[in-house]
Order: C-alpha cells, then structure tokens, then sequence
C-alpha cells in the first residue's frame, strides 16, 4: 500500500483510465456486480442516485457516481470476508432494532459493535485465507486489524479523491 503523494499528471492519468472504465460499463452492469456479491438488492437500488452522478469540467463529463461505485466494487473484490462481516454486523443490528421497545434504544450501541466485530472477523478470515496471519487473537491482534481495515478502506478513499479533485482544479 503507497502512501506516496501522487502529481498531478498521475492524477489525471488514473481519472481518465476510472472514466474509460465508467463509461464501458451500464449502471444496470453495476446492479447485477452487486448482486453477484450477495449485496442486498436494496442496498443495490439505492446507489442508482449515486451512479447517475455526473460532473461537467470543460468539454469532459465525468462520471463520478460510477467511478466511486467502481472502487467500492474493488475494495469489496479484494476483501470478500470483510464486506461480508460488515453485512452481517448489520444484519444483526436490524433484527435487534427491530425489537419493540429495547431496538430502537439497543440499536445505537449494538450498530457500531456489530459491524465491527463483524469487519474485523471477515478481515481476520480474509487474512487467514491469503495466509497472512498467525492465528493469534489477542487484543493487539485485534487493534491491528482494526488499523489494516482503515489504512484499507482510507486509501482507497485518498486515492479516489485524489483522483477526481485533480478532475476539478483545472
């Protein structure tokens, strides 16, 4: 993972490739990805808003939308167990919320434990998986995944930004 800053012709140069991509692809392509990826149909036809996204910058429209459903699309590729721990630490949450009279009070403090218990134990298998852990689960262990999801995740986030801001300041 790079923490390098990226110049600005690197910039351009990842933003044109993200846009080639957005515009090879249908946003029902992307409905279908999701899908694929036992991601709620739901959660699926909310983002249709954000795939219509799109940014005029001189002569080009840029497909912003798609570019940042494209990356998560990615990151999710990359860490199938963590996307999946996260989902079922929601999952939980809504059963829980739904709960008459305690869910809408247990809700608040169950969201963040279970997504993230459940992040850390999809890392923890996707780790396990690209044989990259040893095996151990005390609670350094613990806070250093915790600290891999979020580098994850953030530079994802960084590299994305970067990208489009680049788009913007000309």
């Amino acid at each position: 993972m790079s923490t390098t800053t990226m110049t600005l012709p690197q910039a351009r140069l990842e933003m044109a490739l993200w846009q080639a991509e957005a515009d090879m692809v249908s946003s029902s392509d992307l409905y279908i990805r999701f899908t694929k990826m036992d991601i709620p149909s739901g959660v699926a036809i909310r983002l249709k808003e954000l795939l219509e996204l799109v940014k005029p910058i001189g002569e080009k429209v840029v497909s912003i939308g798609k570019i940042i459903v494209l990356k998560l699309i990615e990151f999710i590729e990359k860490h199938p167990n963590l996307a999946a721990g996260i989902a079922l630490g929601a999952a939980v949450t809504s059963l829980i919320a739904s709960i008459p009279f305690l869910g809408p009070i247990l809700a608040p403090l169950i969201l963040p434990l279970g997504i993230g218990v459940g992040a850390i134990a999809g890392h923890r298998v996707d780790k396990a998986q690209g044989g990259k852990m040893n095996g151990e689960v005390g609670l350094i262990d613990i806070a250093q995944d915790a600290i891999e999801i979020a580098r994850a995740f953030f530079q994802l986030v960084i590299d994305t930004l970067m990208a489009i801001s680049a788009e913007f300041s000309h």
